[in-house]
């Protein structure tokens, strides 16, 4: 497995767990603000996962 693969791994997962989360703190009641805070910031931190991955050049033979 190549790290380009292991970090899209953790994107999807990073995506999944905010998604999950944000669609909770949308839900439930109560210290909205802090966690949709926290939400954005595991979104924010999934798009710079996934564009590390992109980003990274595929390694030479």
């Amino acid at each position: 497995m190549s790290a380009a693969f292991l970090l899209l791994l953790l994107d999807l997962a990073l995506v999944v767990g905010a998604a999950i989360f944000l669609l909770l703190v949308v839900l439930q009641r109560g210290r909205l603000g802090t966690n949709l805070g926290l939400a954005l910031l595991l979104i924010i931190l999934a798009a710079t996962v996934w564009y590390t991955a992109v980003r990274t050049p595929p390694p030479h033979p």
